[in-house]
């Protein structure tokens, strides 16, 4: 009984020896961030300030061949940056994993960020792109309220905004299909209400009868920074 369980084990390992090694995998290539929008475009796709909560999109275009993306973030301490890693998004099937959300974040400091890509091994690609952006809080919106019936004639969007003004974005959009209505850039410290299409620029009429939806984003034109108010909704009768 003894000899045989030998000749087992020694099979057993003559085996394992004999199985040819798996071969590492490269590792994969370098995300590409997608960078934070212009203020006044139409596309509003990219990584910075979103309506939906208070904190940071960071969005990158999908690596074949990776596993995971690893988040790496950075603060400016004694006049550099210093960066650590931040966060582990596991690529599962049925999730987005494409994007990050940071919602750690202090309002009126600017972070700095950088992905990479790895794979089954954990070998990492090198870093993307770095960007930063620094969250302002959000505008209130005022008037129209929510599913509240406007006149297209004397529509005037009006808000508040926590931070003490500057410039802002004014987006209508087509709630149904997400169309671009009108989008202008306002400035003020102080009244903020500006009417519909004061400066000629929409796109097309309100219809009666339709549902549209409007936001506010407060900017910092050319300096990665500000946020986005939640979307309002009304119709127009």
């Amino acid at each position: 009984m003894k000899f045989n369980l030998k000749i087992l084990l020694f099979a057993l390992i003559l085996i394992s020896s004999c199985s040819p090694n798996r071969e590492s995998l490269p590792a994969p290539e370098r995300p590409e961030i997608v960078p934070v929008p212009d203020p006044l475009s139409e596309s509003d796709i990219g990584s910075g300030a979103i309506p939906e909560v208070d904190g940071i999109k960071i969005l990158w275009k999908k690596v074949l061949n990776a596993t995971g993306y690893k988040i790496y973030r950075g603060e400016v301490k004694a006049d550099k940056v210093e960066f650590n890693f931040y966060y582990d998004v596991r690529i599962q099937t049925g999730t987005a994993d494409t994007f990050f959300i940071d919602r750690n974040v202090e309002f009126r400091k600017r972070y700095f960020y950088f992905v990479r890509a790895y794979n089954r091994d954990n070998v990492e690609s090198q870093p993307s792109d770095t960007i930063s952006f620094e969250l302002y809080l959000k505008p209130r919106l005022i008037s129209p309220g929510n599913n509240s019936q406007v006149s297209p004639d004397t529509l005037i969007f009006r808000w508040d905004d926590p931070n003490g003004g500057g410039d802002f974005v004014i987006r209508v959009k087509n709630a149904q299909s997400d169309s671009v209505i009108w989008i202008s850039s306002f400035r003020s410290f102080s009244d903020f209400s500006v009417k519909f299409n004061y400066d000629s620029k929409a796109k097309g009429n309100l219809i009666p009868g339709l549902q549209y939806k409007w936001r506010v984003d407060r900017v910092q034109f050319g300096q990665s920074a500000g946020s986005k108010s939640n979307w309002g909704v009304f119709y127009v009768k």
